[in-house]
Parts: structure tokens; sequence; C-alpha cells
């Protein structure tokens, strides 16, 4: 549902009852990348899965935007609801809106759960999606084949010989962004640096990783950990970078074990 926001409306999907959990997708994602979540813990919790301004259903607005400006709109979505606490999931570029909305609302966390993510950028990963922000702006999205070559790094072995229609959809849905949208999100990502400032927050984290992921290696889990203060990291065995949608039971229980030894706040 298109809920006004300040001066956008957002598309919020609010379904299920308990506890509240807030899920912040990926650059160029929308809510289907946590349809396994819907699915499965509405009859646990109150999942809130936030489309950021410029994706999926929400209002394309001109940009610049940030990871803070988007961290904005889903503590506004949330405080809309009247939901003044929440469990807050993010992936990839969801799981730094997720560090940005802890910093400027840690009273709001009741616990934190980083996906396939990183405090910031590096110099290499950082050309690339810019070259591929402007490419898709003059060429559109079929052009990024060549730039950023195979596809398929992103996710695992398994998921594209077993169920490729999950890579398939999940493509799909991105490339029917808007490409100025899609590009300014590229600059909110690549802007991003939270580098030594997560480690006072005093919340409950947890980090959660494809084994195969392609995309933002496994190999960055341990440093985001010691970012949080010695966070436990979690490895998903046969998922690449959208860990959830691969594998939806594990993530799910991954997640609902550490929900459960961090109880929300009253």
């Amino acid at each position: 549902m298109l809920r006004q926001i300040g001066d956008v409306r957002i598309n919020v999907l609010d379904e299920g009852s308990g506890p509240a959990v807030l899920f912040l997708h990926g650059l160029g994602g929308c809510w289907r990348d946590w349809e396994p979540q819907l699915d499965m813990l509405g009859d646990r919790y109150r999942c809130i899965v936030v489309e950021h301004r410029g994706h999926g259903r929400s209002q394309r607005v001109p940009g610049p935007y940030s990871t803070r400006l988007f961290a904005e709109d889903a503590l506004a979505v949330c405080r809309h609801l009247g939901v003044d606490h929440a469990y807050v999931v993010g992936l990839s570029m969801g799981g730094m809106v997720a560090q940005e909305l802890a910093l400027a609302a840690p009273d709001f966390v009741d616990a934190l759960v980083l996906c396939d993510t990183s405090t910031h950028m590096g110099r290499r990963a950082r050309e690339a999606l810019l070259a591929a922000a402007e490419l898709v702006r003059a060429q559109g999205f079929e052009a990024l084949a060549g730039l950023l070559g195979d596809e398929d790094r992103g996710w695992a072995r398994r998921t594209l010989a077993e169920r490729p229609e999950v890579a398939r959809n999940n493509r799909r849905e991105s490339s029917s962004n808007d490409p100025d949208c899609w590009a300014w999100a590229v600059g909110a990502l690549v802007e991003h640096d939270t580098r030594g400032k997560l480690a006072d927050l005093g919340i409950p984290a947890l980090v959660v990783w494809g084994a195969e992921d392609g995309s933002v290696p496994v190999d960055l889990a341990r440093p985001l950990a010691e970012e949080l203060g010695g966070a436990p990291v979690v490895v998903l065995e046969d998922a690449g970078h959208v860990c959830n949608l691969e594998q939806p039971e594990a993530f799910n229980r991954t997640i609902t074990e550490f929900f459960a030894q961090h109880p929300p706040r009253g």
C-alpha cells in the first residue's frame, strides 16, 4: 500500500502480528526480495517491508539519494504505522540503510541483522558501480551485462541449478527500475561510510551471509562483525548474495532464533 510519507509516496507491506520486524531491501530491489519472510513469519511477527524511494512501487522522485535518506524514510514509515521499536533486518544496500537507521535512532532498534553488506565500498567496487550507473542512464539495464560480467555470480550454484526462477525474477524486478533512480541509489551506496561508528551502538547485532556470494564476498563478514563490536556471524550454505531468498528456511530459523535471544522492549 502506498503511504504518503512527507513529500514522497512509499510502498509499504505491513502483514502479520507480533513483535515488529522491519525489512530493508538492496539496490534495485523491492518487496519481493522479502517474500519468503512475509509468507513464513507473519504468524509470529508483524512484518514491515519498505520499498525505498525510487524503487519498486514507491514514487520515483529526483535525487540525490543517500542511505541516511532511505533510513529516514523507513523510520518515518514506522512512526506513521504507530511502531516505535522493531527488529531491523537489512540486506546489501538495505544493510547500509539499517546501519544509518540504528545510528540515527538506536532506541528504535530492538536488534539488528545485517546481511551481505558492508560499512563502505572499496575503491574498485565503487568505480565499477559508478560506471554502471552512467551506462544505465545512457543505454538502459540491458547494457549492464557487458560491464559487470557474469550476471549469475551473485547466486549460489544450487539456486541456479534447481531454482533458476529465483534469480530470473529478481533480475526482472531490478531491471524494471527507473534508470535515473537506480543511478541515484548507486550514488547513495558508494557514498555510504559508517566505519568506526557502529561498535558503540549497544544494540544486539547479527551478521548473516551467503557462502557463495560473488558480489559481496563472505570474507567481508568477519570485518563487519568486528565493526559491530564482535557480533556473531552465520554463513548460510548453498546461498549467494540474496541469501534470504535462496535459503529461506535456514535464514528464517537463524533470525528468529536470534530474536528469541533478544526479546523486544516492552
